[in-house]
């Protein structure tokens, strides 16, 4: 649960109306984003695992990419991350960045990003900083999402 100053977000956001169907590209950059703030600290743990794979079998986003392929997909990431945490970054960070002037579906990563980083209850700095980064790959501003520097305390 949220702490007493913290949401769960809403997506604002109707998945169906900015995804493609069968689209690996847009897959590959929403299991790249969760993958980054899974491995925010620069590891996951058991129980961290858990609950970051419990939040995204409950996402529509993964729900419309089909949940065994992204699950699938996104265990393969983080072995990578763990096998070399610069290769797991720098191969998440081009799978986001070929989403880089889809509007519709960069504001949905950003969206499925924060909700993966809020399924420990919170939204850590980490976390954030990584989230942060993605807007910027994606040419998002972070405002929209609650994220600058004035608003990151009630994240």
């Amino acid at each position: 649960m949220p702490g007493p100053n913290r949401t769960m977000r809403q997506s604002r956001i109707d998945p169906d109306d900015v995804w493609t169907p069968g689209d690996m590209i847009q897959m590959d950059a929403v299991v790249a984003g969760c993958a980054m703030v899974a491995q925010a600290d620069g590891w996951v743990t058991p129980d961290e695992r858990r609950r970051l794979v419990d939040r995204m079998r409950n996402s529509p986003t993964v729900a419309f990419f089909g949940t065994n392929d992204v699950l699938t997909l996104f265990e393969a990431l983080n072995l990578r991350f763990e096998r070399d945490l610069d290769d797991g970054e720098a191969t998440a960070e081009v799978a986001v960045a070929r989403l880089r002037g889809q509007p519709g579906p960069s504001r949905m990563l950003i969206e499925t990003a924060c909700s993966v980083a809020e399924a420990d209850g919170g939204f850590d700095a980490e976390e954030r900083a990584v989230i942060l980064r993605l807007c910027t790959i994606l040419g998002l501003d972070p405002a929209a999402f609650a994220l600058t520097a004035h608003q990151g305390a009630g994240r």
